[in-house]
């Protein structure tokens, strides 16, 4: 350990955050979660935009898997369904996914699901290290350690 990371470069290059936690919503309706789940990508990319005069329109997405299970979870039909729409509507927007407390069920579905998503979209997929120090190098990469929320430490 020692300090904190060093400033951040794509932070600094405009991207948005999208903080996406799973397991804290319940899906009645994959329609409407998928829906939902777009609408927030839109908002990331207008929210880039605007902080940057039309030049960067682009987003981060940290997806926190803790407490995901086979009840709370979205179909694998489903999963693939939204990584398809995105890859199709969201080409060159997706700065980064980094994955955070990927326990079991969701590594099985992450493994049904990559043989689906494009080279380009599995590089920028990248599985947060459980290890504190490690953890907040990896963050560092996207946002100043103030940034990091709580519940991610």
């Amino acid at each position: 350990g020692g300090g904190p990371p060093p400033p951040s470069p794509l932070a600094d290059a405009g991207h948005s955050i999208v903080w996406y936690r799973p397991a804290l919503a319940t899906v009645d309706d994959p329609e409407v979660y998928g829906r939902v789940l777009i609408n927030t990508l839109e908002r990331a990319v207008s929210d880039s935009l605007l902080r940057n005069g039309g030049e960067v329109g682009r987003f981060n997405v940290l997806m926190d898997c803790a407490g995901m299970g086979s009840r709370n979870s979205p179909p694998v039909r489903e999963i693939k369904r939204i990584f398809s729409f995105m890859q199709d509507h969201f080409p060159d927007r997706l700065g980064v996914l980094l994955i955070a407390n990927l326990g079991t069920v969701p590594r099985m579905l992450m493994n049904l699901v990559m043989p689906f998503v494009t080279e380009d979209v599995r590089a920028k997929i990248h599985v947060i290290p459980t290890g504190t120090d490690e953890r907040m190098a990896m963050l560092g990469q996207i946002m100043d350690a103030d940034q990091v929320p709580g519940w991610l430490v």
